[in-house]
């Protein structure tokens, strides 16, 4: 690991980052899990790194954590470098999906487990551990043991152990992936309001991008062990980095239909309509030759009469959600997905004959069609 060295009682500089890593390396035999890493989390605010499975996010935490070593690069705490420093040193507070827990210890005792390690006053951790246990609504499980709480109750356990010290740092490593959709989102909702109100630092890391874009403040889009992208939740969505990105975040995914540009006219042919180019893409496309990926989300079509529409196809699918449904689209050049109100899709069948009108075409997208890179960036 190429950095200077120090030791746990460097002075903390408060004025720094919570975590700063720079160009971080870690390798498993032949295989690069990490290439030179970057990535900053400042003071009371929440960071996730979102990427798919073998993206490199575990690998990631447990360096932070002190639990692996990388081959290179730098972990700084508030500017005290990392390097040598054991994992008890650190200050860091570590959630796992999968919990943890002390099977034989009650929640109480659980939750208090980090307070009563560090010989705190009986009556400061009982305190302590009844006002979190009824800011995470588990008061009624402390006197009971892991295996009669259901899995929400055992993850705020869980949490509350964690919550119960007051770390620099906390690293989340999917913390809710294994709970059903609907505790998900309220735990979520809970991690943020918990973060938010006591200004802690989070890492979270998560393959979901609808987690990321709920509660994180930043996001880090890692890929193959590579950061691709830096950005808001909202510019990850409007701008991504690039094709994969752009197809990661969103559900459904972004349409992406091939597109040649006619700059003699300002227009392009897609999906085997002739289109207008919105101002924001003659800029990156004027010069360049053939062809390139046209990038659309589906909230961005809507339909139309066919006669007038910007866009003719069959429906093909529909798919029901509730308030919205999807729609699947196509025509001989390609096939299309966009939201409507299930009022509307109702009286739709397959096979007929719909319109599509483009909606904020200031939102379209180009991608390189080799490289996939928006052309945009």
């Amino acid at each position: 690991m190429t950095s200077m060295t120090s030791t746990p009682h460097t002075i903390i500089q408060p004025d720094r980052p919570t975590l700063d890593i720079g160009g971080l390396c870690k390798r498993f035999g032949s295989k690069t899990a990490l290439h030179d890493v970057s990535l900053a989390a400042e003071p009371g605010t929440l960071t996730v790194i979102l990427g798919p499975a073998g993206a490199g996010k575990t690998t990631t935490l447990r360096m932070i954590a002190g639990l692996d070593t990388p081959d290179a690069g730098t972990i700084a705490l508030q500017g005290v470098d990392m390097q040598g420093v054991e994992p008890k040193d650190r200050d860091i507070a570590m959630i796992f999906d999968n919990l943890a827990l002390y099977p034989n210890k009650t929640g109480y005792e659980n939750i208090a487990s980090p307070l009563l390690i560090r010989n705190i006053p009986w009556q400061e951790v009982q305190t302590r551990v009844f006002a979190l246990a009824a800011t995470l609504r588990i008061s009624h499980v402390l006197k009971r043991l892991p295996k009669t709480m259901s899995g929400g109750e055992r993850q705020r356990v869980a949490l509350g152990r964690a919550l119960i010290r007051t770390p620099r740092l906390f690293l989340l490593d999917e913390p809710l992936s294994s709970l059903d959709a609907k505790l998900r989102i309220e735990l979520r909702a809970e991690l943020k309001r918990l973060q938010r109100e006591h200004g802690h630092t989070f890492v979270l890391a998560t393959p979901d991008f609808h987690e990321a874009m709920a509660i994180a403040d930043t996001v880090i889009m890692l890929r193959e062990g590579r950061v691709v992208q830096k950005a808001t939740p909202q510019q990850l969505y409007d701008a991504p980095a690039d094709r994969d990105v752009a197809l990661f975040v969103g559900a459904p995914q972004v349409n992406l239909v091939t597109a040649q540009y006619q700059p003699d006219t300002g227009c392009m042919q897609a999906m085997g309509a002739r289109l207008v180019v919105p101002d924001h893409l003659v800029r990156v496309l004027n010069g360049m030759p053939g062809e390139f990926e046209l990038g659309i989300r589906p909230e961005n079509l809507a339909l139309a009469p066919p006669d007038s529409a910007d866009i003719r196809c069959r429906l093909l699918d529909v798919e029901p959600l509730g308030l919205k449904s999807v729609l699947t689209v196509h025509n001989d050049h390609g096939q299309l997905r966009l939201f409507v109100d299930s009022v509307v899709a109702g009286g739709l069948h397959n096979g007929q004959e719909v319109g599509l009108n483009l909606l904020h075409t200031g939102k379209m997208l180009a991608f390189d069609p080799h490289s996939g890179r928006n052309m945009a960036l």
